[in-house]
C-alpha cells in the first residue's frame, strides 16, 4: 500500500518516516495484529485499536480472540501507525514489534507501560494479601493499602465511580470534615486507578493509619449498561478474628450444625463455614428470636410471636480465604428459642435450624 518512486530516498533507514505520511489509513495494523495473534496463539488479547476495520478483515477465529478498546489504560497491547512523524523517535512504551517498509516503521506494536509491574502486583496481593470480601472485585488488605482484584474487568464500566467509606475504631480519629458523617469517604473512579493486563485488573487505594472498624465499598451501576445491578460489601474487620476465637474454644461447641455451624456465647450468635464459596455469602440469613415472654417482643413483632433479625452476610460477616464467618448481637431480653438459616429471596430456604437458647 505504501509506494515511493525512484526520486525518493528509500535507502536511508528512517528517512521516509521523517518526511512523508507513511500509513495514514493504518493498513499495516493487520500485519501487527497477525504478529500478535501468532505470538500468543492461546490468549484472548485486549488491544487498543482505534479503527475496527483491521479486525474485520481477519479470519473469524482470530477476530474472536481480540477484545478491542480505544482506552490505553485498559489495553494489554497498543497498535499505532507512524503517520506524519507521529512517532519519529523511539516511543515511550516498550516496543514489541514494528511493521516496516523500506527500513521505516509503519506500525508500532507496544506493551503499555508498567505491564510487568502490574502483573507482579496482582500476583503478590493474591498470594500474600489478606482477603476481606469476594464479590465483583475480590478485596484484599496488603502493605497498608486496600486492593481490588478482578479476573474479568468489564470495559464498559471503566467510568464507574467506586465508593469507599472507612469507619474508624475511634470516631475521634476521623478528619474534622468527616466526623458528622461518622466515616471517611475516599471515593474514586475505576478508570483513574485501575491497572489492566490479560483481562485482569488491580486497583490500589492507601488506607489511613488509624485503626479501622469497618470498610464499605462498591458501586451503583445506574446510568451504565447493565444498570440495575449493584456491587456492595460492608466489611467488619473484627470478623477476621472470629474463626480464630472459635477455633480456640471461646465459643464452645456448636449449638446447631447445618451448612453453617452455629455457636452461641452470651449475647452473641456466631456462624462459621469452612470451606465456603462466594455463593455461601450471597444469600440472606434468616434469624428469628422467640422470647421466653412474648411481652418482651417489640410491638410490631407480637403478632408473629418472634422478632425478625434477618440480615445480609456482607453486613455482619466476612469471607476470609475459604472461611465464611458472621456474628450477630442478640436482644437483651430472655430468649426461649432461636431459628437460624439461609434463604434466597423468592426461592425458599437453603438451610434452617431451630435450637434452645440456653445462655
Amino acid at each position: 500500500q505504501v509506494y515511493f518512486n525512484a526520486l525518493v530516498d528509500t535507502k536511508t533507514p528512517g528517512a521516509l518516516a521523517k518526511r512523508y505520511d507513511m500509513d495514514y489509513y493504518k493498513v499495516a495494523h493487520r500485519q501487527a495484529l497477525e504478529y500478535l495473534l501468532a505470538r500468543y496463539p492461546d490468549d484472548r488479547l485486549r488491544v487498543r485499536l482505534v479503527d475496527p476495520v483491521h479486525m474485520a478483515i481477519l479470519p473469524q477465529d482470530d477476530r474472536e480472540r481480540i477484545i478491542r478498546t480505544r482506552n490505553i489504560n485498559s489495553a494489554n497491547y497498543h497498535i499505532s501507525n507512524n503517520s506524519w512523524g507521529e512517532y519519529p523517535n523511539a516511543p515511550v512504551e516498550p516496543t514489541i514489534h514494528g511493521v516496516e517498509a523500506y527500513g521505516n516503521v509503519m506500525s508500532y506494536l507496544f506493551a503499555p507501560k508498567n505491564l510487568e509491574k502490574n502483573m507482579k502486583a496482582y500476583r503478590d496481593v493474591a498470594a500474600s494479601g489478606t482477603p476481606l470480601a469476594r464479590a465483583d472485585f475480590d478485596v484484599y488488605v496488603h502493605n497498608g493499602a486496600l486492593h481490588y482484584l478482578s479476573e474479568n474487568c468489564v470495559l464498559r464500566r471503566l467510568n464507574l465511580r467506586i465508593f469507599l467509606r472507612i469507619v474508624p475504631a475511634n470516631p475521634a480519629d476521623l478528619p474534622p470534615d468527616s466526623r458528622e458523617r461518622g466515616f471517611e469517604s475516599r471515593d474514586f473512579r475505576l478508570n483513574d486507578y485501575a491497572a489492566f493486563f490479560d483481562g485482569k485488573c488491580i486497583l490500589t487505594q492507601p488506607l489511613p493509619a488509624y485503626p479501622i472498624a469497618r470498610i464499605a465499598t462498591g458501586y451503583e451501576s445506574a446510568g451504565y449498561e447493565g444498570a440495575g445491578t449493584e456491587w456492595r460489601v460492608d466489611i467488619d474487620l473484627a470478623m477476621r478474628e472470629l474463626p480464630a476465637r472459635i477455633a480456640a474454644g471461646r465459643y464452645g461447641k456448636p449449638v446447631a450444625q447445618s451448612d453453617f455451624d452455629v455457636y452461641l456465647r452470651g449475647d452473641r450468635l456466631a456462624y462459621l463455614k469452612q470451606p465456603c464459596a462466594p455463593a455461601d455469602a450471597d444469600a440472606r440469613f434468616l434469624l428469628h428470636i422467640i422470647p421466653a415472654d412474648p411481652a418482651d417482643l417489640p410491638a410490631d413483632s407480637r403478632d408473629y410471636g418472634f422478632e425478625t433479625l434477618n440480615f445480609q452476610f456482607a453486613d455482619h460477616g466476612a469471607r476470609i480465604g475459604d472461611i465464611c464467618a458472621a456474628e450477630r448481637q442478640l436482644p437483651a431480653y430472655p430468649i426461649d428459642r432461636i431459628r437460624a438459616g439461609q434463604f434466597v429471596s423468592g426461592g425458599g430456604a437453603i438451610w434452617q435450624v431451630e435450637f434452645a437458647a440456653a445462655r
